[in-house]
């Protein structure tokens, strides 16, 4: 499932070449949107922006809301490109006077009007985005010290895009690692010291990842893993997806657990359960 920093880094493509442009030609295979066309023919996008997992493009009086879930993903091409062969589905397809972008496989598209996004289910609940720089870790301790956060378990609450929005797998296994703490650990559990450190974690690593795509190890661990030989996949993270394997930091192995039916990766002598 793309996490924010992928979806940030798919509006930023996409607002280069749609903001301040007309839509020229649209394909829309959502049956009920299908009769939408005449809603974007000949009007001007004019903002794109994602919030936590979700992508928004704006037009004077609607916006498109969509959220790629498990397998949808974006696309921006020229115009004359012909789409890519794979086994994903077009959704929406969105032309300009130069270029193309195309949603694939997302199900989870609506047209909105301005005055509904700040009651969207989803967009109306989220919280801190931790992928933008005017989110600071003070910011995502005072969000976290709410009350109706105290009881629940970090494993659970970092997928929650209602405590630190952008959150997904990867990053959940891999912020709970660098800041040293156990899944199943409970806020209220936590000292000031844990709480900040998990917050500073959270920022550092989503935007790592958004600007070096994927990637939350040390930069120069990675780089001297690979010089090693290992591959991309393997060298990326600390612990996600690294399970039976020895730990970068300590050599213990590294333990895999699927909570929810959701990865997750920790290393116990990193993250003791205390």
């Amino acid at each position: 499932m793309p996490e924010g920093p992928e979806i940030h880094r798919a509006a930023n493509k996409i607002r280069k070449v749609l903001e301040g442009m007309v839509i020229e030609d649209i394909e829309i295979t959502v049956p009920r949107l299908s009769e939408s066309r005449q809603y974007f023919i000949g009007n001007t996008v004019n903002l794109v922006e994602a919030r936590g997992k979700a992508m928004l493009i704006h037009f004077d009086d609607f916006v498109m809301y969509s959220h790629n879930q498990l397998y949808g993903r974006w696309t921006v091409n020229l115009k004359e490109t012909a789409p890519k062969k794979w086994n994903r589905s077009l959704r929406v397809a969105l032309t300009t006077e130069k270029h193309t972008c195309r949603l694939w496989s997302a199900t989870d598209i609506l047209l909105l009007e301005p005055w509904e996004l700040s009651g969207h289910p989803y967009l109306s609940k989220l919280g801190p985005d931790v992928v933008i720089s005017e989110t600071t870790a003070d910011d995502l301790v005072e969000h976290m010290n709410q009350k109706r956060f105290q009881r629940r378990r970090l494993k659970v609450l970092l997928l929650d895009q209602g405590f630190f929005a952008g959150i997904g797998n990867y990053l959940r296994s891999e912020i709970l690692f660098t800041s040293g703490l156990h899944p199943d650990r409970t806020v209220s559990s936590l000292s000031d010291e844990e709480k900040f450190r998990l917050a500073e974690q959270a920022l550092f690593l989503s935007r790592q990842s958004y600007d070096v795509p994927g990637i939350t190890v040390d930069l120069d661990l990675y780089d001297k893993l690979r010089s090693f030989g290992m591959s991309r996949g393997r060298a990326r993270h600390w612990v996600f997806t690294r399970n039976d394997r020895e730990c970068l930091n300590c050599g213990h192995l590294i333990v895999h657990t699927r909570p929810g039916r959701r990865r997750l990766d920790y290393c116990p002598h990193c993250q003791p359960e205390c």
